[in-house]
């Protein structure tokens, strides 16, 4: 029998209110002897339904509230996390458990004091329908997705004797982010967030097709899409053709794009630029100001965007607002840790919790009629850093890879690792269409949004073949 999830309370929040968040973090300040303390919480639940071989695997869930306790003695600093929050003993204890680490710390020579009251922009990234997400909800999308496996092989196209699995996860949360320290900061901020991702194979092993979306709302996951996607590729992608390695024209479908730009989100910081240790460095600075990629290439992030909601302050307390780090293919800005921007003269800028791309008008469909010969990617496996100096990533594709040939589908290729600069992409785009929210991750739980169009890239570099499906 499945086992039953704790039911988040409705039409109540899950989590900690800011009430009770209010309450909480008084107490414990109050009990705090160190020179400065700052609190973080989280608090709220979390269900998830893993399904494989067409049947539900495990499906289940948690209720939690966890505090982080960083406390200061001048430049010495330690952080404990706990769980026992009902229990005054446990919560002093840990109190003073987190200072004594701390007095054994060695002194942190980049430690900068508490933050104290900020202002942040108000986030709505809370979806009121999530309280209702039971774990049935969640079987009856998977349920979709097996029954769409079974049904393929008697479709014409599939055989039944083969037949067709289905393998997904469906991670779902609702909760709270708090922040406090003993200077007089306190922000709370409440959100909801849900993943579903679907693999559909052949028995014989010949072929794979995936497909997957992220969201603040299960009522924006559209399971049957999933299923319909993640199937057809499947059936598309029998009979496998070897295609020899080298630099292709590609079109990369938006969770193609999107689990590279995760990677790239992470290289906009000003400190590893102006110490010359990633791409963005320059003789004795950074590369803000400079043209590096195709004018159509805007990135931005924004606490605020709608369906792709992040939290308005960062684990410091640093305000989180509207920016945009590339515009029209000019270097605007890079993020700075509050210690580097002081020691810089600059503001400091926390790191983009989401990212959102510019997009086009062109549909893939468009993309693969105006293609003379290349490829269509469907998604990456196992994207791995190899030169932060110019953005290099490898990786593999994977669940369907498909060869283009004057406009058309030519039809399955053996799958590739890349050996790719992400810079040389994104100067390298020609063609892109409408930006939408991606499952980036590599594993299938909720991330980062992150939202990008599908884009075709002049040249990408398919280095090796790889037999996996």
């Amino acid at each position: 029998m499945e086992p039953e999830d704790p039911e988040l309370p409705t039409p109540q929040r899950a989590g900690l209110s800011r009430e009770e968040a209010q309450s909480l973090t008084a107490k414990i300040l109050s009990l705090s002897r160190a020179d400065q303390v700052r609190l973080n919480i989280r608090s709220g639940w979390r269900g998830f339904t893993r399904y494989a071989e067409n049947r539900i695997t495990s499906s289940g869930g948690s209720a939690d509230v966890r505090v982080s306790i960083t406390s200061v003695f001048g430049r010495r600093v330690a952080s404990l996390t706990t769980n026992l929050v009902d229990d005054d003993a446990a919560v002093q204890a840990a109190v003073r458990h987190s200072e004594e680490l701390a007095r054994l710390a060695p002194e942190d020579p980049e430690h900068l004091d508490e933050l104290g009251e900020q202002e942040y922009v108000e986030v709505e990234g809370y979806a009121d329908s999530m309280g209702e997400l039971s774990s049935q909800a969640r079987v009856e999308a998977a349920v979709t997705a097996i029954r769409a496996a079974e049904e393929a092989g008697t479709n014409g196209v599939g055989h039944a004797a083969a037949g067709y699995v289905a393998a997904g996860y469906i991670d779902a949360h609702a909760g709270a982010q708090t922040i406090a320290t003993s200077n007089g900061l306190f922000s709370h901020y409440a959100s909801t967030g849900v993943a579903s991702t679907l693999t559909v194979r052949g028995r014989d092993g010949s072929s794979s097709g995936w497909a997957g979306g992220e969201a603040t709302d299960f009522a924006q996951i559209d399971s049957s899409r999933i299923a319909e996607e993640a199937v057809a590729k499947c059936l598309s992608g029998r009979h496998m053709q070897v295609l020899e390695p080298g630099a292709y024209r590609v079109i990369l479908e938006p969770a193609a794009l999107g689990m590279l730009m995760l990677r790239f989100m992470g290289s906009l910081d000003a400190r590893t630029a102006d110490e010359g240790r990633s791409f963005f460095a320059a003789q004795g600075g950074n590369r803000i100001g400079e043209a590096l990629f195709d004018r159509r290439v805007t990135l931005r992030s924004d606490p605020r965007s709608r369906g792709a909601e992040t939290s308005p302050f960062d684990v410091d307390g640093q305000p989180r607002r509207a920016e945009t780090w590339v515009q029209e293919g000019v270097l605007e800005r890079l993020s700075s840790s509050r210690f580097w921007a002081g020691r810089q003269g600059v503001d400091a800028i926390p790191m983009p919790a989401n990212l959102i791309m510019s997009g086009g008008d062109s549909t893939i469909e468009e993309m693969i009629s105006a293609t003379e010969r290349g490829v269509l990617i469907t998604r990456f496996w196992y994207v791995r850093p190899l030169n932060p100096r110019t953005l290099s990533y490898t990786g593999l594709t994977r669940d369907g890879t498909f060869l283009i040939e004057n406009g058309r589908i030519q039809g399955p290729i053996k799958n590739f690792r890349f050996n790719q600069s992400l810079a040389e992409l994104l100067r390298n785009i020609e063609m892109l269409g409408e930006p939408v929210r991606v499952a980036a991750g590599e594993n299938s739980s909720v991330g980062a949004p992150i939202v990008v169009p599908p884009a075709r890239v002049r040249q990408f570099n398919l280095a090796s073949i790889s037999d996996a499906i």
